[in-house]
Formats: C-alpha cells, structure tokens, sequence
C-alpha cells in the first residue's frame, strides 16, 4: 500500500518539517521517497540549483534511513506546483503524499486551504498526511515519530475508507491504536410550541451512546483478531471536531487518520467541515483519506 511515497519540496524551512515524518515511513515500511520540487517556467535557467538542493536533501535523508530496502530519489519540474504534484501522482504510482499544511509564505493554516493544500487533497486519490511547522517540536523531543494513531470514524461507510489505510500503519509501524467516534446527542429547543409526550432526551442519547459503543467494540474486536493493539472509545458531544482534538491530547496521538468524506459532506471545502476544523485547531499529524484513494 505504500511503496512510493511523494514528499514536495520548496526549499523552504517550512516544507522541510515534513521530512522526518517521511523518513521514517520510508525506512520502517521499505518505500521509496521520492522529494519533488516544482519551479517556474522562468526559473528554467536556474534547473541546476533546484537539483543541487535535491540532491543534498536526499543524500541526508539516505543517512537517516539506512539500509532498511528504502530508497530516496529527486525530482524537479517546471510548472504550477499543485497541478504538478496531482499529475506526478497519478502518472507515476504514489500511494502516499507527506507535505507541509501551510506554504512558504508562513501563512497560517486556515489561510492556506483555499491553494496548494486544498487543491492536492481535493484532486488526488491517495492519502495525504499534512504536517504543521509546529510538529518540528516533536521531532527533537521523540526518537520515533509515530507511536500511538488516532483513527476516527463517524459512522458513515465513507468514514470507513480511514480504516484500511490505518490498520496497514498500525500493523508494520506497530502502532498502538484508538478507534474514535462521537456519539451526537440530540438537543432539546423549547420554543413553546410543542405539547403533547414528553420525550426523555437523556434516555435517547445514553441509547445512542451504547449503539455506537457496540459497532466499535465489533471494528475493535475485528483488528484485535489481526493482531493489533487497539482500543474503542466513544463520547458524547456536540462538536466532533473539537472532541478528536481532545481525544488526541487524552491518548497522546502522534497520527489521526479520518476520510476527507463524512456526513459533513464536502460543503465549501475539500475536507468537510470537521477535518477542516481539525487542521486548522489541531496539533497532531492528519492523515487524510480521499474517497478515491486506492
């Protein structure tokens, strides 16, 4: 599922954050990284020292993976950079993107999600794991990056299209795992125009709450069986966005994984409304599954 893995480059410090976290998918599960970095068609005549930086980026980055079947490669191209890396993705067999959720520019996320980053998440049909400069922290204080990832689920089949790619990370990173989802719990609004029964809102979330818990501890009990180190936790809320970000503090996530597809639907943006909030608020990795993605 992950033999060749696409890193973009902008020969910023920016962009270079997220190369750890590709190098170490690269040596743990035997990929090829492949560093892309795309220029104007009026940067031609400076070709040569985009490949130069390439090339001094991919001879350090063959010292941290070591002899593990990984291989690093370079390309440079001239073009429009989101344009580029969907077309580098579909003509050459990437199974997974590793990029930075911000542009060199140093603009903050939520400025961000309207350009390069919307445009690849929206257009290619592999995952995409976007790093926040801020992760940089973490890559000094861990010697190994990805320990314990976040899979969250909405209880839609498009949520579910999460589950194959994160149970192939957790099973060769041997990750420890949590299942999530939010059970929603309904709210009364007394306008006062309704009359008659009285409804137990309390009764119908905790029946909510347990009918969630059950198809968890199912999908749990399922990676169990495959050998997996996982656990279900399900809360109720209102807010799902904000009780995966939580749910990550909780369990010390170093990954969250969730479908760019949900019962948000895809609305104004790419991501959805909750992966959308999630990027923008949150402090772990995401890991982001096209519907598409194969």
């Amino acid at each position: 599922m992950f033999e060749r893995i696409l890193l973009p480059l902008d020969g910023s410090d920016i962009a270079e954050t997220a190369l750890p976290y590709g190098q170490e998918l690269a040596a743990k599960l035997g990929s090829e990284l492949v560093l892309y970095h795309v220029h104007t068609q009026e940067h031609r005549h400076q070709e040569h020292m985009h490949r130069v930086y390439l090339d001094s980026v991919a001879e350090g980055a063959r010292d941290k993976i070591g002899k593990n079947g990984a291989k690093v490669t370079t390309m440079v191209e001239a073009g429009e950079v989101s344009d580029n890396i969907c077309n580098f993705v579909g003509k050459n067999g990437v199974d997974l993107i590793v990029m930075t959720a911000v542009s060199a520019s140093g603009l903050n996320v939520g400025k961000t999600l309207g350009s390069v980053t919307d445009q690849v998440c929206r257009t290619v049909p592999v995952p995409v794991m976007l790093i926040r400069p801020a992760n940089v922290q973490q890559t000094a204080k861990k010697g190994q990056l990805f320990r314990r990832m976040l899979i969250s689920l909405d209880g839609s089949e498009l949520s579910l299209l999460a589950l194959p790619v994160g149970q192939e990370l957790a099973a060769r990173l041997k990750l420890s795992t949590t299942l999530f989802q939010m059970a929603t719990m309904v709210r009364l609004y007394d306008d006062g125009l309704v009359s008659g029964g009285f409804v137990d809102y309390a009764k119908f979330n905790e029946e909510e709450k347990a009918r969630v818990s059950a198809e968890m501890k199912n999908l749990e009990n399922g990676l169990k069986q495959k050998g997996l180190d996982v656990t279900s936790v399900v809360v109720t809320g209102f807010d799902a966005a904000y009780e995966i970000i939580e749910m990550c503090k909780q369990t010390g996530a170093d990954l969250a994984v969730m479908s760019t597809h949900g019962r948000t639907g895809l609305g104004r943006w790419v991501f959805g409304n909750v992966a959308e909030k999630v990027l923008r608020h949150g402090e772990t990795p995401l890991l982001l599954v096209h519907a598409g993605a194969r």
